[in-house]
């Protein structure tokens, strides 16, 4: 969906101290052998500090650097991948009192590890459906530090890692440019992320640890389990080639990547591969996703908050947010710099 008028004002993040790799080995948390082959550096830990609490901040920090008033804030999405508290509570509403306030709608998207991405297309039809609507709050946050989950070994190829990430988007202007967004489903893969478990009573009523390695290794045996990885691969790359054409951009017009943080060297290769020949591991964000863990949906945002705080964008830049969550998922957007906003100047990208 070409998005011509839709804005990025302000964006924020909140990313907790880390702890390291080693130290998570030292500790018998952390395989040794898994972690040399993966190559994670440290995880982003927030303790006992709730997910909610994480996206106000990070909420705050966006809005601060976006010229926009509560006033001009139509409505307020919070993506969530883990529980954000009571069960049967609104986390986006708590979010919206503690920020903007007021009776604006307040929405919380389940979308998975791709819920950011979505969020920004949902907010670009919202905001174009009313002329008198300005702009959407959107913020996510996970802590996975919570009993049924292992950040260290809960899911294949990654560690879990805590982060909150927030947005403006507007129609009146901001300092980067949401381009185009486009998002496409594998429903028939949707027991990848099942496995065995019924789905009645849920395991999180009844004590059953999150294990997403287990869930795939019960899909349909080792030969399925790559056809999947192949099909799923083909698809993204799919995407992302129809992303470009329908934005008039070739592969060389996009400056960086902010992809999900998983995986190995070898799977951010073949992400990058549409890219050209030339697309080194410089193109994505690898040493900044070893650093923090795979933070749910806010590993784009993270990454896109990092490339500009820290000065590695600059006017005329595109940068290509991937993201892929479960169900299966993927989504695509392009972003194009409009202007370095005075925050990169100050904000440290690791904070």
């Amino acid at each position: 969906m070409l998005l011509p008028d839709l804005y990025i004002a302000g964006l924020g993040a909140r990313i907790p101290e880390r702890v390291t790799t080693k130290e998570a080995v030292a500790a018998g948390w952390y395989d040794a052998a898994e972690a040399e082959a993966l190559g994670w550096e440290s995880v982003a830990v927030a303790g006992d500090v709730p997910a909610p609490d994480l996206a106000v901040e990070a909420a705050h920090r966006a809005l601060e650097g976006s010229d926009h008033t509560r006033d001009d804030i139509d409505l307020l999405m919070h993506v969530s991948c883990n529980h954000q508290g009571p069960d049967l509570w609104s986390p986006q509403h708590y979010i919206l009192r503690h920020t903007v306030g007021g009776n604006i709608p307040a929405l919380e998207i389940r979308q998975g590890c791709n819920g950011f991405l979505a969020a920004m297309e949902l907010a670009g039809a919202y905001l174009a459906a009313a002329a008198d609507r300005t702009a959407v709050l959107i913020t996510s946050a996970d802590n996975w530090g919570a009993p049924l989950v292992d950040r260290w070994r809960a899911t294949p190829g990654g560690l879990f890692g805590d982060a909150a990430t927030a947005c403006v988007l507007s129609r009146r202007g901001g300092f980067a440019r949401l381009v185009n967004v486009r998002a496409v489903s594998l429903p028939e893969l949707e027991e990848l992320n099942r496995g065995g478990e019924p789905l009645f009573p849920p395991g999180c009523t009844t004590g059953v640890r999150v294990d997403l390695r287990g869930r795939a290794a019960t899909y349909k045996g080792g030969q399925d389990l790559v056809d999947a990885g192949r099909l799923m691969g083909e698809t993204q790359r799919a995407l992302i080639r129809r992303t470009l054409d329908e934005a008039g951009l070739g592969p060389d017009d996009i400056t960086r990547v902010a992809h999900q943080f998983v995986g190995d060297l070898g799977v951010l290769h073949r992400l990058l591969e549409p890219f050209g020949e030339n697309a080194g591991v410089s193109k994505g964000v690898w040493d900044f996703g070893r650093s923090v863990g795979h933070t749910g949906a806010s590993d784009q945002t993270s990454a896109l908050h990092h490339l500009v705080a820290s000065g590695r964008l600059r006017r005329g830049d595109r940068v290509m947010l991937l993201g892929a969550g479960a169900g299966i998922s993927f989504s695509c957007a392009v972003v194009e710099m409009l202007d370095v906003p005075a925050w990169a100047a100050t904000t440290d990208a690791t904070a």
